[in-house]
């Protein structure tokens, strides 16, 4: 099955001016992708505009924050000023937020997300049980998916989600710029504009090259410019060949926000995509 990524400007706080205005946008964003299965979410660099230098941070903490088991949080995040209003956030309740539970309900096979680290010269993982359990891998001081087998006492390696079925969340990466992701040919792409053709009438040729590639990234601009400008600042223009698309015909406002955006255009990719 393809996997379904989101790309969005690192410029896309550039509209909330509080702490609280920004990560309230970004648990929108975080819903969204999880609601739709969004396995990646790339962040780009917009060199279009000037934005603030911690945003970058801001978005991947906080979005990193919200997808992690609430069991592992304070764990994994200490105190910090980035995360001062995550607790009122709404919770994302993906199927990998599993609640803690008792040693003894464990079943061979069960895979949970755990933080690894070295106690009294051996490795362990914190999984959300009573106690720790023995880690059989390398990736101490991380944050770790891994399976736990009964030998007979517990024991835990790494596993990756490719290897799982369900959701197991997102992970976050950054990008140097917005012609960076488009020169990735292995992907599927769908740039969506304002100014693009509608989707309905290229929706065929793109399910197609969907279809036929392992990766489909969806591609938004920033909340003062589109993604042709922001392509232009690069020096660069839209091809012919890229599937520069309206997700909203004759659209009732004079802009749609980006979390706006996110959630519409996911929910009517995501008929197609499991049609």
């Amino acid at each position: 099955m393809t996997n379904l990524w989101i790309a969005i400007p690192d410029s896309c706080l550039i509209d909330s001016q509080s702490i609280l205005d920004k990560s309230y946008k970004i648990s929108q964003i975080s819903r969204a992708c999880s609601i739709f299965c969004v396995s990646r979410i790339i962040v780009y660099h917009d060199r279009s505009v000037k934005t603030e230098n911690m945003d970058k941070q801001i978005i991947k903490t906080i979005l990193e924050y919200l997808d992690t088991p609430p069991y592992l949080r304070k764990k994994i995040y200490p105190k910090m000023w980035i995360l001062k209003h995550a607790g009122t956030l709404p919770p994302i309740k993906s199927p990998h937020h599993i609640t803690s539970i008792e040693m003894n309900k464990i079943k061979d096979g069960d895979v949970r997300f755990g933080f690894a680290l070295k106690q009294n010269g051996s490795s362990y993982v914190d999984v959300g049980l009573e106690k720790l359990i023995r880690y059989k891998g390398s990736q101490l001081g991380k944050k770790v998916l891994v399976r736990i087998i009964k030998d007979p006492q517990l024991v835990a390696e790494d596993i990756s989600k490719d290897k799982v079925n369900g959701y197991w969340g997102y992970d976050v990466q950054f990008a140097d710029s917005l012609s960076a992701i488009l020169a990735d040919t292995k992907n599927a792409l769908l740039m969506t504009s304002v100014e693009g053709a509608s989707f309905t009438k290229h929706v065929d040729i793109l399910m197609n090259k969907i279809r036929a590639s392992r990766n489909f990234v969806v591609i938004f601009g920033s909340p003062k410019l589109g993604l042709r400008k922001i392509l232009e600042s690069e020096n660069k223009k839209i091809s012919s060949a890229d599937n520069f698309l309206n997700m909203f015909p004759l659209q009732g406002t004079q802009t749609v926000r980006l979390e706006e955006a996110i959630l519409g255009t996911l929910s009517i990719i995501n008929n197609y995509l499991h049609a």
